[in-house]
């Protein structure tokens, strides 16, 4: 029986610590450009009995817009593991965490990275290209992150022009 739940990040157990561990060495490739990531402030669980098979992370986070203060819950750590896939669970995680994000965190937008190939995939939900270089924060300064950056109307509906800053590290 599946169950979705949204969790503190400070609240994971070690079990689900654990878990989660093993989901991402599953899912995702190690990081040759060793770019440092937010670490998550939310995270959105999907259990089967008692196998954590998917999770989407958000990253609450005051970003700057032309030097203008944009509240943004970032998405990131999108998985699902293999045996899992094509059954909707990263869906119906990511349709939570959107939910969460207008409701709890009440947002301005959504914010993700992501490869070229997962932009029709985020589209579906009404996530859109942003066309337009972002700063980061990495540990020897700021540099403008190159990757698809994609943008969710949840509490305004019209991104600000000018330089994004994402104040931090990206998720």
């Amino acid at each position: 029986m599946m169950d979705i739940a949204v969790k503190a990040d400070v609240r994971l157990t070690g079990r689900e610590r654990l878990q989660l561990e093993a989901l991402f060495k599953e899912c995702f490739l190690p990081d040759e450009v060793i770019t440092q990531w937010a670490s998550d402030d939310w995270a959105v669980l999907v259990w089967e009995n008692d196998e954590l098979v998917s999770h989407v992370g958000v990253v609450e986070r005051t970003a700057s817009v032309d030097g203008h203060p944009v509240r943004l819950g970032g998405i990131g750590g999108v998985a699902t593991r293999a045996a899992w896939r094509r059954q909707g669970l990263a869906e119906a995680a990511l349709k939570v965490a959107q939910t969460f994000m207008h409701n709890e965190l009440a947002v301005e937008f959504g914010l993700l990275v992501c490869g070229e190939v997962m932009i029709p995939y985020y589209a579906k939900f009404g996530w859109k290209l942003l066309d337009r270089p972002m700063l980061i924060d990495q540990p020897g300064g700021k540099v403008v992150y190159s990757e698809p950056i994609m943008i969710l109307p949840v509490c305004k509906s019209d991104w600000p022009e000018g330089e994004i800053d994402l104040c931090g590290p990206p998720w």
